[in-house]
């Protein structure tokens, strides 16, 4: 890399393109497996799709969205700006990012397959992390011993 990266390196100053800054400035700088498979993946396809009005506002999933994702508080959305809350260990983006659209039982498997994480999620998980079964089997005890 060996450039400064500024508002300006995905922010160009005299335009307001998210488009860009959420996609193409990331792709600009990042060659590795899973930034180049991001395109061909199901998360570029839901984005094309919003972005050419044929998704609702909002569907689409950028490099953006799971890296540096949005939050809302008290009708103020805000954007992420530090990767690093997101990026090492992968599990930290399962509540602010994965489980935006999809189960928490998924989240963890998809992000436990190495392979699938490299090919951008373009597939489906071939690990199953089987705690979560545990969790899940003990709160419908939990639930059944209530409801006698």
């Amino acid at each position: 890399h060996g450039q400064d990266v500024t508002c300006n390196t995905c922010h160009k100053p005299h335009e307001q393109d998210l488009t860009f800054a959420a996609v193409g400035a990331c792709l600009s700088c990042h060659a590795d497996d899973h930034s180049l498979a991001y395109e061909g993946s199901p998360h570029h396809a839901l984005w094309e799709a919003e972005t050419a009005g044929l998704g609702p506002l909002g569907s689409g999933v950028t490099c953006a969205t799971c890296h540096m994702p949005q939050s809302e508080r008290k009708g103020v959305v805000t954007t992420n700006h530090n990767q690093n809350d997101t990026l090492r260990p992968n599990e930290k983006m399962i509540r602010p990012v994965c489980m935006e659209c999809h189960s928490l039982e998924f989240s963890i498997d998809a992000l436990a397959d190495a392979d699938l994480v490299q090919r951008n999620f373009s597939g489906t998980p071939d690990r199953h992390i089987e705690s979560i079964d545990w969790a899940v089997s003990r709160v419908e005890q939990s639930d059944q011993g209530s409801n006698q």
